[in-house]
C-alpha cells in the first residue's frame, strides 16, 4: 500500500462515526500495509525462532535455577521474557514510528483531519502487537515441535496473564505516545526509543531474575513497567501458590505508569499539534 493508497483509505474512512470503528479502520489499514512486506515478517519469524533456540541451548549450561523458591529450567524462565520483549519492542515504537512514516509519505495531514491522536495510537499499536504476537506464537509452535517446549497453565492463570499482557502493552503505548510528541514537534525520530528498549531488555528481568541486581541497576529496573509485569507472570507460572495480593499491587503500579505517562504524553502531543498548526508544519515532508 503506497502513500496515495493510504490517503484514499483515510478519506474513505471519514464516514466512520464511532471511535471503535475509526480505531478498527486504522488497525486494518496498518495490517494491509504490513502484509505488503511479507519478507520482513518472515525475517522476524526466523529471528524469533533463532533467539528462542539460542536460549534453549544456552540453558543447558545451567539447566535449573530458583524462581520464586521452586526449580525451573532457565529456558522456562527466559522464554517468557523473550516473548514479551518482542511484543513490547513493537508497542514501544509503533506510534512514534508510524507518525514519522506519515510525515515522510505526506499522509500526516489526512490523519489529523480524520482521526484523533488516541484513536490513531490504539489502532497502530494493536496492528503491530498482533503481527508480532503471530510471529511469536509461530516461533513457539516450532520450538514445541523441535524441542518439546510447553507450559501447563490453568484458565484462571490465562485470564490473569491476559490482563497483565494488556496492561504491559498500554504502558509501553503510553511511552511511545510520549516519544511521538517529540516526533510531531521536531518532524524527526529519536534514538532514545532504541536506548529505552535496550534498557528494558537488560534491566527488566527478561533473561535473568531482577533479584540478581543491586544498586543503580535495581533502581533502573524498578523504573520500567515491564519489570512488574514480568515478575507477576513469573509468579503465576512458577510459584506453587497464587499470590493475588502481589499480582494486584504490581497491576496497580503498571496502571500508575499508564495514567501518569499517558497524561503527560497526551498533554505534550496537544502542545506539539498546536505548534505545527500554528507554524504551518503539518504538510512538511
Amino acid at each position: 500500500m503506497h502513500a496515495n493508497e493510504v490517503v484514499s483509505s483515510f478519506i474513505n474512512l471519514e464516514k466512520k462515526s464511532s471511535p471503535l470503528s475509526r480505531i478498527s479502520a486504522i488497525f486494518l489499514t496498518r495490517l494491509k500495509m504490513a502484509f505488503n512486506y511479507k519478507s520482513s515478517f518472515l525475517m522476524t519469524l526466523v529471528l524469533n525462532l533463532v533467539t528462542i533456540m539460542m536460549y534453549f541451548f544456552f540453558s543447558k549450561i545451567k539447566p535449573e535455577m530458583q524462581v520464586f523458591g521452586i526449580n525451573a529450567t532457565y529456558f522456562e524462565f527466559a522464554i517468557i521474557g523473550l516473548c514479551l520483549q518482542m511484543v513490547v519492542g513493537t508497542s514501544l515504537g509503533s506510534v512514534s514510528a508510524n507518525i514519522y512514516n506519515e510525515i515522510l509519505s505526506g499522509t500526516w495531514s489526512s490523519v489529523l483531519l480524520h482521526f484523533n491522536f488516541l484513536e490513531y495510537s490504539i489502532g497502530t499499536t494493536l496492528a503491530g502487537v498482533l503481527l508480532s504476537s503471530v510471529s511469536i506464537f509461530l516461533a513457539i509452535g516450532l520450538a514445541y515441535l523441535t524441542i518439546g517446549f510447553y507450559l501447563t497453565i490453568t484458565s484462571q492463570e490465562v485470564m490473569l496473564i491476559l490482563l497483565l499482557f494488556i496492561l504491559i502493552i498500554l504502558a509501553h503505548m503510553a511511552i511511545s505516545m510520549l516519544f511521538a510528541a517529540f516526533t510531531i514537534f521536531y518532524q524527526k525520530t529519536s534514538n532514545l526509543i532504541s536506548l529505552l528498549y535496550q534498557l528494558t531488555k537488560t534491566f527488566s528481568g527478561v533473561v535473568f531474575p531482577v533479584t540478581l541486581l543491586s544498586g543503580f541497576p535495581l533502581i533502573v529496573s524498578r523504573s520500567l513497567p515491564l519489570t512488574y509485569g514480568l515478575e507477576s507472570i513469573h509468579q503465576l507460572l512458577f510459584s506453587p501458590t497464587l499470590n493475588m495480593d502481589y499480582i494486584f499491587v504490581n497491576c496497580l503500579i503498571i496502571i500508575s505508569f499508564i495514567v501518569l505517562l499517558g497524561s503527560i504524553a497526551y498533554g505534550m502531543v496537544f502542545l506539539s499539534l498546536k505548534n505545527i498548526r500554528k507554524n504551518g508544519k503539518v504538510d512538511w515532508y
